[in-house]
């Protein structure tokens, strides 16, 4: 949940702005994940 300091920056920022922030943070969640051993992936099985 963000805070509404968060929300006021996020209101400021262009739309391209807003993704990078998104993609920073889903970066950052996703090294911490890996940092943490708790990345889950799905197996893929192609059949053809």
């Amino acid at each position: 949940m963000h805070s509404k300091r968060d929300i006021t920056n996020l209101k400021q920022m262009t739309a391209a702005e807003r993704k990078l922030e998104a993609m920073r943070q889903l970066k950052a969640s996703f090294v911490q994940a890996t940092r943490s051993g708790t990345v889950r992936t799905r197996t893929v099985s192609v059949e053809g």
